[in-house]
This record gives structure tokens, sequence and C-alpha cells, in this order.
């Protein structure tokens, strides 16, 4: 990689910037940034927020958008739904997209170290769609061949807020998605500035020891009316190899990052509001045909890699007009890789590169009216989206996917104890791809197609106020990815096959669970909120890899089976505040040849708790997370590796010394435990652990605005 000096100048003026804020609290008005109302979320926020009598808010009280793509406090959900929002993502000083997912139940993120990109698993579920990310509602759909290769690139600075719904109540996003969504969310420029604020701008500096990571994030907005307004971000990050719990380099974990981020927001009249966003995202780094091994020989790369995601999205929300709560958004996400070989020196120069576009539109409505003693919600939209995959590298899945459908909802809510939903999805797809030659057969274009319709009800009932209880059943339908479907040849014996036969994989899932919202509990002005599930769900036609008879392809191997126990709980006491997030899963093939096995790299017993406290007028908040991985069997095609339970202690504390100078301190891996997260593809035969052992942190955030 060539090192580009320019970022680094912006590192010197950014600190000079925070200096400039620290010693001149006349440039920035009130602490707190507030949003100002007007329609949509914005004001369902704000509605919210006014409802808490102590003016306090946890993680479970936030707004989002839900399974039934309307807007509601999260612990007022009926499914497993959680989010993390903007002070969480600052209070854990993020890396990589991964390092958010922390303290979410049933969610398992990793990256491979030599790779930034993150892949995400959920309930068991992951690859290929199975989990459905979306980046302002683009679909984030990458893929690459590798060991362990991770599924979408996502700047952390850029965000603020991630939505993660569980299981496939979540098809109303669109197709697949039988793991569920995580929708991530960027700022807009009434979430940065503060009230009465028409322009302002901010510059964070952080380092890391472990790697001597540093990082330059420079946001600034501008209102120029009511009706007008933008916001802009650039991030620089820099970062050398780092090392394990043993004090190992891990080899070849260093990586430069640039990012910016743009979004234009108008709104032409009452109720209108249009958003246009694009993101350029430029990843530098050196990554290995096996992660982690220390083979002499094994192929190297230096990798350049560019993300690019544009969305235009198109809301209309009448006050007056209850048929009317439209959005409509249309995307192109496209990551192209391009990889120059450096070693062995046998085949230095060959390149190789990876081009995966999505374009997508999606439309949906929501009409309210009351009839027979009930409140109705009626939703109704449709989605579509092409995926093209491209290249010139063996086993690949080169073709396209065409996935579309439509759907209906109807909620019912009577009387304040009883909430009704019935929903109904339709989805079809076409794959077109290449098939493999053979000695008396040329190749040739293939086309596959299919589809389905998928039902979901869902019962709650509130008996008593602030205890609420649910149940759900939900079906969902995955389409077979082309990785599936057409990749071909490579270095598995005679090569990988294609195999034009495979069959969607449709999930049945069961889920019931509680809501628990109580205030005053053991002293005034407490917070008291938990939601817990249990879930059991049925994937037919799962499609996994196999060797049989010197052959390798994805197959239907029979029924997996996931079932499981989630918990999310804060209780917030106003000096501090403690959150639990608990996961126990079970995943095994039910049936087929492999009937009794444990799905491979499912994420078991995972227990994550934050300690925290408040002082100087809650200007400081300080404490202790705890993060349990339980232990993980992972099947490979040379045997089963189980990896042991591990626990992680992190440290953290973020003061806003004033209005104009926020500073954030952190240490991870306080014990510095020496381990491997089994969630990635790290070689089984390394000789360094994968995870990084212990680091300190340290950020200023300085802002002026007026």
């Amino acid at each position: 990689m060539v090192s580009r000096p320019l970022p680094r100048n912006l590192v010197a003026a950014g600190t000079a910037l925070t200096l400039l804020c620290a010693f001149n609290p006349g440039l920035a008005l009130a602490q707190e940034a507030q949003v100002l109302p007007q329609g949509g979320q914005d004001a369902a926020e704000a509605e919210g927020a006014e409802a808490k009598a102590d003016g306090k808010t946890t993680v479970l009280d936030r707004i989002t958008i839900t399974a039934t793509m309307q807007l509601q406090a999260v612990i007022d959900t009926l499914s497993g739904t959680s989010v993390v929002g903007r002070e969480e993502i600052d209070r854990m000083q993020p890396t990589t997209a991964a390092d958010i997912f922390t303290g979410v139940p049933g969610v398992a993120a990793a990256t491979n170290g030599d790779d930034p990109a993150t892949s995400i698993n959920i309930r068991g579920l992951q690859q290929y769609g199975r989990v459905a990310v979306t980046l302002d509602g683009a679909r984030q759909d990458y893929w690459r061949v590798g060991h362990g290769s991770g599924s979408f690139f996502i700047e952390p600075e850029l965000l603020k807020q991630v939505t993660v719904i569980r299981g496939p109540v979540s098809n109303a996003y669109g197709s697949g998605g039988i793991g569920g969504v995580v929708a991530f969310e960027t700022r807009d420029a009434r979430d940065f500035l503060r009230d009465g604020e028409t322009w302002a701008l901010s510059e964070k500096v952080r380092y890391e020891t472990n790697g001597e990571g540093k990082l330059s994030s420079t946001t600034g907005a501008y209102a120029f009316s009511d009706a007008f307004d933008v916001i802009g971000n650039f991030v620089w990050r820099d970062s050398e190899p780092y090392t394990d719990g043993n004090g190992d380099v891990v080899r070849w974990t260093g990586e430069e990052v640039r990012s910016g981020f743009g979004k234009i927001t108008m709104r032409p009249a009452d109720g209108h509001e249009l958003k246009l966003s694009a993101i350029v995202q430029d990843y530098g780094d050196f990554i290995t045909g096996s992660s982690g091994s220390a083979s002499s020989t094994l192929s190297r790369y230096d990798a350049d890699t560019e993300v690019y995601t544009y969305t235009g999205n198109y809301t209309y929300q009448p006050e007056d007009n209850d048929f009317w709560d439209f959005a409509a958004n249309a995307y192109h996400a496209s990551t192209r890789a391009d990889q120059f070989q450096v070693w062995p020196n046998s085949a230095y120069g060959k390149t190789r590169y990876y081009d995966v576009a999505t374009n997508g539109v999606n439309a949906r409505n929501s009409s309210r009216f009351d009839a027979l003693n009930m409140q109705h919600t009626l939703t109704y939209g449709a989605d579509y989206y092409d995926l093209e995959g491209e290249s010139d590298t063996d086993n690949f899945g080169n073709g396209s996917q065409m996935a579309y459908g439509g759907y209906v909802q109807w909620e019912g809510e009577y009387a304040g104890w009883l909430d009704l939903i019935g929903a109904l999805r339709y989805d079809g797809y076409e794959l077109e791809g290449i098939s493999k030659p053979a000695p008396l057969q040329p190749a040739e274009e293939v086309s596959l197609s299919g589809n389905r319709w998928s039902p979901r009800f869902t019962v709650g009932v509130t008996p008593v106020e602030g205890f609420q209880v649910y149940g759900t059943y939900a079906e969902g339908y995955r389409v077979p990815h082309l990785q599936d479907v057409f990749r071909q040849n490579g270095a598995h014996g005679s090569g990988y096959e294609p195999n034009l036969l495979l069959k969607p994989e449709v999930a049945r899932t069961w889920e019931a669970g509680v809501n628990l919202q109580y205030d005053d509990v053991f002293a005034p002005g407490d917070l008291l909120r938990v939601k817990a599930d249990v879930f059991y769900s049925d994937v037919e036609n799962y499609i996994n890899t196999v060797t049989f008879g010197g052959i390798t392809r994805s197959e239907n191997v029979g029924t997996a089976r996931l079932k499981g126990v989630e918990f999310e709980g804060v209780y917030d006491y106003g000096w501090g505040f403690i959150n639990l997030a608990m996961s126990f899963t079970d995943a095994t093939m039910l049936d087929g040849v492999y009937a009794g096995d444990t799905l491979s790299n499912t994420p078991l017993d995972n227990v994550a708790m934050t300690l925290g406290l408040r002082a100087f007028d809650d200007r400081l908040t300080y404490g202790v997370q705890y993060q349990r991985m339980g232990e993980v069997t992972r099947v490979l095609s040379t045997g089963t590796k189980v990896y042991p339970r591990v626990n992680l202690v992190n440290l953290f504390a973020n003061w806003d010394i004033n209005d104009n100078l926020r500073a954030d301190f952190g240490v991870d891996n306080l014990f510095d435990e020496a381990y491997t997260d089994p969630q990635t593809g790290w070689a089984t035969a390394s000789d360094v652990e994968q995870g990084k052992g212990r680091t300190f942190k340290i950020a200023l955030t300085g802002r002026i605005g007026g």
C-alpha cells in the first residue's frame, strides 16, 4: 500500500480545532444536541422524549423503524428488536462495524483481522443474504472468495444508529433475510445541529496504542432554511498490525481507510421530504488466502476496495391525512475490490478483482382508520433489486440475481390491551449465470426462477400497564445465492461444482416474548426496561457446502433447527445504569445425513453487561463493560474445532469537558486475553491468535457552531 500523507495534515488541523474549542466556550451553544421536530421520525422521537417524566430515555426507549415498518419505541415492539444509538457508538469507540454489536443479544459480528469487511450472524444464520444488511435502505451484498470472507464495509463514524431485527418477522424489508435485518442509518443535519444553530463544524481525533491506530473525523452541517439543509463528513483512519493477548504480532492486520459522506435534505412543502445522499469509502490493506495461516507459500495480496452507496429517499407525511404515510427509496450500492499479488515471489504481479453491485427500489404506504372499536393500520408496499456479481478469479459465482416482492400488513389495536398483526408477503426471483463446461458439453447460459407466499401472525396482550406479552408465527424465504448456485473451479480437489438444482431455504419460526417497562421501581426517577423472548425456528432446504466423492458444491442438506432465549434489559437510576444482554442458542441439523450435527459457527451462550456511572451533572459517564463469548463449535472439512469460552473486560469514560470539547477514554481487553473469535474464518493452524490484545484509546472532539 502507498502511504498518503495528506490526511495526516488533517489530523494536525483537527487537533488545533479541538484546542480552539476548549479555550473558547462561547463558540458553541447548548450542551445537548436537540432535534427540531417536524413530522416523521423527528416528531416521534420528540414525542417519546416528552413522555418520560424525568427527561431520561434508555436504549430500549429509542424510536426506530420496526419490523412492521412503523416508527415505535424498541420496548413496544412485538419482536426481537434492538437499537444501538450514537451514544453507545461513541462509548465503544469502534474501529470496525463489528465492534458495534458486542451488546446486542442473538447477534455475532466479526472481521477477519486481515480483512476489514464485516460478517453478521443472527440466531445462527449468516452468509450470502441470510441476514439483510442495509445502509440508509440500500442493500449491502458484497462477497468474495476466501475463508471467512466478509459481507459489507461500513465506517462507524458515519452512523446515527443501527437497528437489529431478529428472525423472519422482518420480511417487509425485502427478499431474503430469514435470519433478520441489520439497518444502518446515517446522520441528518438536524441530528448534528443544536437548537437555534444554522451551522456547525466538529473534528474528532483518536489514537489507539495497539497497532498505533489513528483517526480523524470531520463533520460539518448547514441549514440554509427550515426547508433545506446539508451535512458532510470525512474520515481518515490508519493503523499498523496489532498484537494479540500473548504479545505476538497478528500479521497483515494494518489498514488505511478514507471515507466521505454527504446528504442533502429538502422539504419543498408541508409533509414532503426528499433526502439525497452519497457515501464513498476506500479501504487499503493486505489480505491473505487463509487468514492467520503461517504458511510461507500462502498467497498474499495488496488490496484496494472502493465502496459506493447512493440513495434517494422521499417521504410524504401530511399532518391531517391518515391515509398517507408514504415512503419510497431508490439506491445503488457497489463494492469493487482490486487485488495485486505480492507473495509468493513466483506469482508476484498477478491481479484479480471482485465487482458486486446492487440496484434497487422500494415503496410503501400506511393508512390508518378506526372501525369496530379498533384502531387499524394497513401497510402495503413492494420492492425490487438486481444484484450483479463479477470476478476474474475461480470459485466466484458470476451472474445476476433479480428479486422482487410485495406485501400487505394489517395491525389492529383494541382498548389499549390487545395488539394484532397479520401480514402476507410474496417473493419472486430469477438467477442468471453460466454452467460449468464438461468434456462433451460446453458452458451455456442458465436461468432459474421461483416464487412463494410467506405469512406472519402476531398477538400481543397488555393485561396490566407496563407488562406486555406476545406470540408470533412467521415464515421467510431465502433465494439461493449466486455463490451457492454458480461457483466453479478453485483449489478444492477438482474444483467447485455449480448446483443448478438448489431449492430456496424456507424458515418457519415461532416466537414468544415479554416487554416490561416500569418507572420509580426502587427509587424515585429510576427506569426499568426489559425485553425477553424465546424462539424456535426450522429452516427447510438448508444450504451448506459439502464434499463427497471428490466433488465440492452447495447442497440442500436438510432441515436446520435453531432455538434459543434472548434477553435485553436496562436499569437506569439517574447517577448510574446497568445494561444486560444475553442470548443462548442451540442450532443443529434436524434430519439428513448430518442429523444431530451442530451448525458451524453458531454463537452460543453470549453475555454482555455494562455498568456505568455519571458525575459532574451528567457530563462524565464512566464504567466497565463485560463480554463473554460462549463455547463455539466450528465444523471444517478437515474436522471439528471447539473454541473455548472467553471473558473480555473493557473500561470507558466519556467526558463533556465543556460545551465545545469532549474527551473519550477506553481500555479494551483490559486483562490482555489471547483468543480468536470463532465467527471469523481464521485459520485453525495459525500460530497467533486473531483477537486484539490490550488496547488503550483516547479521542478528543471539538465543535463550533452558531
